[in-house]
């Protein structure tokens, strides 16, 4: 199969499963963006090390959903610097939040976790970032009061109005009400609800992968997860499903009947409950990207 071809539908997929970008989100939301007015300025610097604050590190999506408020509809995780250099290509091109972050900090983004909430008629969101170099370097204003000891810096471009930053490891950006939310979860010394409590079961049919994302906005099943990683010297991707329906079921088992003749080195469907698991794997990156959305 041609990249091209292979890049198309993924990107179409990705659209399909409704992953929104940060600045697709102020797009469909601007009324929501109303940010209370700061009482003290400061000069913006490019690098201040006191407002690098948070260290909560992430290692896969199950790692930042435990960091986020219930609620999440769609979730990408994308570890650029665990990755090959075929699949950072194939991200940098398709996953639209790395490039994003790269703008939104002038800086490079080495991992990043974006999620899609919503509750009632509300959409929010949440990114989650590293970079290298750390960088503080876009127009902000530094909020009067620090919450749990973290400074709070409110973003001053017209097409981030109303969106927050903490700085740190992870870089947090997300409007206020979602922000607190962290907080409430970071900072509890007691079991708190989180995003992950929605996905804990899907979640437990894979292990972690450089890419994964995971929807409960699909029409073929009520749940979807997908990872893709390198595994000795092989391309493995896991997909999961929750209720999936008759169709896709068949499907799966039409895509795995000639398996063998796609170049696959090893293709198992497993189910239990009401999850079922495909693990595929072979040496053709976009093959195995684009088997089960093509």
């Amino acid at each position: 199969m041609k990249q091209q071809t292979a890049y198309k539908l993924l990107a179409a997929f990705l659209v399909l499963t409704m992953i929104f970008s940060v600045f697709a989100y102020i797009f469909i939301n601007p009324g929501s963006q109303t940010a209370q007015e700061p009482q003290n300025q400061s000069q913006p610097e490019k690098y201040n090390p006191a407002y690098w604050t948070i260290n909560q590190p992430f290692y896969s999506i199950a790692d930042a959903l435990n960091m986020t408020p219930v609620g999440v509809v769609a979730a990408t995780y994308t570890d650029l610097e665990s990755m090959t250099p075929q699949m950072v290509q194939w991200a940098r091109q398709d996953v639209t939040v790395i490039n994003e972050a790269d703008t939104i900090y002038n800086s490079t983004t080495t991992k990043a976790y974006y999620a899609a909430l919503k509750e009632g008629k509300n959409n929010s969101f949440l990114l989650l970032s590293t970079m290298s170099p750390e960088k503080n370097d876009f127009e902000y204003i530094v909020y009067p009061q620090q919450i749990a000891g973290n400074y709070i810096l409110v973003r001053q471009e017209p097409q981030l109005n109303g969106l927050y930053n903490v700085m740190g490891n992870p870089t947090i950006l997300a409007p206020g009400e979602t922000l607190a939310g962290v907080f409430q979860i970071i900072t509890s010394l007691n079991k708190t609800a989180t995003a992950y409590d929605q996905y804990a079961g899907l979640l437990s049919k894979a292990e972690p992968a450089p890419y994964q994302m995971l929807s409960s906005n699909v029409s073929f099943a009520k749940q979807y997860y997908m990872g893709i990683g390198l595994n000795n010297g092989s391309y493995e991707r896991t997909t999961a499903y929750l209720d999936a329906n008759s169709t896709t079921l068949n499907k799966l088992n039409q895509l795995k009947a000639n398996s063998t003749e796609k170049g696959f080195t090893e293709y198992n469907i497993t189910s239990g409950g009401n999850y079922t698991t495909v693990k595929i794997a072979g040496p053709d990156m976009f093959r195995v990207l684009s088997e089960e959305t093509s």
